[in-house]
């Protein structure tokens, strides 16, 4: 008589529980995933309460908004959005000329100058804006998320003519990521500012992946555990950081020749372009400019000093008679390349936490206390 079949369990029984424990495992991510975004509503929420699509310059923050807890990742901070759709310490009237005869100084540039996962009052926006107060001078952030010189240049062309907003100086913080970001997006034949869906997916899934084993690497389940899951979505995308290789690749650009050939070099070429349209704006109306730059982690861990994001926009402030402000050398001499990236930024993230933040405004303060904020010209 033959022996009865054996059951799967019997025959693999470690694979067997190994994958029933996982199962039992992602089934409860999932459950309590979903239990706890409702109890949080907002946090895997798709679209912002006041991030906002624009005809011109593409996107931007709605105006007099108050948000108590806009997530980026597990971070959550409060926004306030004034009458110009700027990030501000509260919802307020931002009037076109300031007054009392202040000088008003205006930042502009992405993710980095909006401050995201930061308070507005410990973002090295809202420092400046503390501590230049007492000096006479007004202080407002333009910045917005993704960013780059033609939506800067857009953007202050928007304030200016249709607006009518008045200001002394303006500091646009040029990203490292900008370069990239520069070749996704172009102007129309009405000079609006329109998104290159194609060369973004491309690009988006180069980025993906450079540097990361082909057979862990999926977009699809990244986006899926990210949307769904808190356990396992931080275990996967742990993983393939520790299992990554080499710089990001939106950051390689300054390092790497063929990057540089691939994106760089046109990405470049159209910040300079769309640069060159802001200062003759900014000239034609006597208002000051300020280019300011700093590193990614992947810069300071690769020692890129002086970096070609550097050279290049230092060079460009010269030719067109601009303020520079160079936040590399205060990254790169604060000691151990890696303690840095600990201490200054957001956990796997390239943005600053507020010692960064801090770090950042530091620079600016010195820049402004040694150049002063100049009468027009």
């Amino acid at each position: 008589m033959d022996a009865p079949r054996r059951s799967v369990f019997e025959r693999y029984p470690r694979l067997t529980l190994l994958l029933v424990t996982g199962t039992a495992l992602l089934l409860l991510d999932l459950g309590f995933t979903r239990a706890y975004s409702f109890l949080r509503p907002g946090f895997y929420r798709e679209q912002s309460a006041f991030r906002v699509s624009h005809e011109l310059y593409h996107h931007g923050f709605k105006p007099r908004v108050s948000v108590d807890n806009e997530y980026w990742g597990p971070l959550a901070s409060s926004y306030r959005t004034n009458s110009l759709g700027f990030r501000d310490r509260a919802v307020r009237e931002i009037p076109l000329e300031a007054t009392g005869g202040r000088r008003r100084l205006v930042f502009i540039g992405d993710s980095f100058t909006e401050g995201i996962g930061v308070p507005y009052e410990k973002t090295f926006v809202g420092l400046v804006d503390d501590a230049l107060a007492p000096r006479g001078i007004e202080v407002l952030n333009a910045g917005v998320a993704s960013y780059t010189p033609i939506l800067d240049y857009r953007r202050v062309k928007s304030l200016l003519e249709d607006a009518g907003l008045r200001f002394d100086d303006l500091v646009v913080f040029i990203d490292v990521g900008d370069i990239l970001d520069e070749t996704t997006y172009a102007f129309d034949g009405r000079e609006r500012v329109v998104f290159k869906q194609h060369r973004w997916v491309a690009e988006n899934r180069a980025n993906w992946e450079l540097g990361k084993p082909a057979w862990l690497a999926s977009m699809g389940l990244s986006s899926f555990l990210r949307k769904n899951t808190l356990v396992a979505s931080t275990l996967y995308e742990a993983t393939l950081t520790a299992l990554s290789r080499g710089p990001r690749r939106a950051a390689a650009w300054t390092t790497d020749a063929s990057l540089f050939e691939a994106y760089g070099r046109a990405g470049l070429e159209k910040a300079r372009h769309h640069m060159d349209l802001l200062a003759d704006l900014l000239a034609a109306r006597g208002i000051r400019l300020t280019v300011g730059v700093y590193p990614w982690p992947d810069q300071i861990l690769m020692g890129d000093h002086p970096s070609r994001q550097e050279t290049a926009w230092r060079e460009w402030s010269a030719q067109h008679d601009a303020g520079f402000i160079d936040c590399f050398p205060t990254f790169m001499n604060a000691g151990d390349p890696k303690d840095v990236v600990r201490r200054e930024f957001i956990g796997g993230d390239i943005h600053w936490n507020e010692a960064g933040h801090r770090r950042v405004a530091d620079v600016v303060l010195a820049y402004f206390d040694a150049d002063a904020v100049r009468p027009p010209k």
